[in-house]
């Protein structure tokens, strides 16, 4: 439901939907692909309401989550998230690369990566745009841990 409300631009409802979600997983057991898609939801949310910083705070907590998931889908849609706030183009291309690598096809499909994707065409060079994919293709999982900048960090340092 957060997903169709923030789809529908109603952002405020969207937010309230997906906190209420959020909270049902903290009360109940819920996979860690629910809860990734409950902060990715947060995330796009936040970023819809022109809060970069806060989204990329939802997605960089999605893409921690999403290291307990035994499918990799968690970590492409992190990345994927990621993506849509990054602040370079180049770096936003290499972490849709990273998304498309570890699901084995770009998720077009997906509104949210074809508006990523779209934006990021119109800043890049094709051959910027296509270099950068398809560095993220081999990178996959690694681009996804240098995305997350801090937590990433920390994740390495306490291993």
């Amino acid at each position: 439901l957060g997903d169709a409300a923030r789809l529908s631009g109603d952002t405020a409802r969207a937010r309230v939907l997906y906190e209420e979600a959020l909270r049902m997983c903290a009360a109940n057991w819920f996979s860690v692909g629910e809860i990734v898609r409950v902060l990715i939801g947060l995330g796009r949310t936040a970023a819809a309401e022109g809060k970069a910083g806060d989204a990329r705070e939802w997605f960089r907590q999605a893409a921690v989550a999403a290291e307990d998931s035994a499918s990799v889908l968690e970590l492409a849609e992190a990345a994927e998230a990621l993506a849509s706030v990054a602040e370079m183009p180049e770096r936003a291309a290499v972490l849709l690369g990273a998304g498309a690598g570890l699901r084995g096809a770009p998720a077009r499909e997906d509104p949210d990566v074809a508006r990523t994707e779209e934006a990021l065409r119109a800043r890049l060079s094709p051959e910027a745009y296509t270099a950068a994919f398809e560095r993220g293709v081999r990178l996959r999982a690694a681009a996804v841990e240098e995305g997350r900048g801090e937590a990433g960090e920390r994740r390495v340092a306490a291993g």
